[in-house]
């Protein structure tokens, strides 16, 4: 297997990056909410 050139790692560290922010903004957002729901 040839050694992965560095766009591609960079593309591939930028994709995970990317996808753990938004799971972490989704995270947030539900826990906002979550939180507004169960105080009305």
């Amino acid at each position: 297997m040839a050694p992965a050139s560095p766009l591609l790692l960079w593309k591939r560290l930028a994709w995970f990056v990317a996808i753990w922010a938004l799971s972490i903004v989704a995270l947030g957002l539900v826990a906002t909410l979550l939180r507004f729901w169960l105080r009305t």
